[in-house]
């Protein structure tokens, strides 16, 4: 029993080291929870429960993986542009942004890094989503 806190003990360590403990909690808690159920059943003599009780460790970990987040999502929300908005459009909105967000108007530089990330994001998107001109 020491000998297994041990190796839990180092594997929490390890992961908050990497900084992937505090994110993936939620899903590390239940494997953790139905696998020590799955053992215990094994070791009591249950076999079959047990499996039952792996395959729902199993299935908590997949159902609970991190979902990949969409950058372009996230910089037309911050410029409120709709998904398919031309060159023009995302330059007038970042115009509005940043006419409150620059900090000579009392923004600050992070918001104003974050509006000219999202400016440069969404123009490369529409530059590769426009149509080649056949001239």
């Amino acid at each position: 029993m020491g000998l297994a806190l041990l190796l839990a003990a180092g594997l929490g360590w390890w992961l908050h080291a990497r900084g992937l403990l505090l994110p993936n909690l939620w899903r590390l808690g239940g494997s953790a929870a139905g696998l020590l159920v799955a053992v215990r059943l094994f070791t009591a003599g249950k076999p079959i429960i047990a499996l039952v009780a792996l395959g729902a460790a199993w299935a908590w970990w997949v159902v609970h993986r991190p979902r990949p987040s969409d950058p372009l999502a996230a910089a037309r929300t911050l410029l409120g542009v709709a998904p398919g908005a031309d060159a023009a459009t995302i330059n007038a909105a970042w115009r509005t942004a940043m006419s409150r967000a620059h900090p000579d108007a009392g923004g600050d530089a992070e918001t104003t890094r974050a509006l000219l990330d999202a400016r440069e994001a969404l123009l490369e998107a529409a530059k590769k989503a426009a149509p080649a001109d056949k001239g």
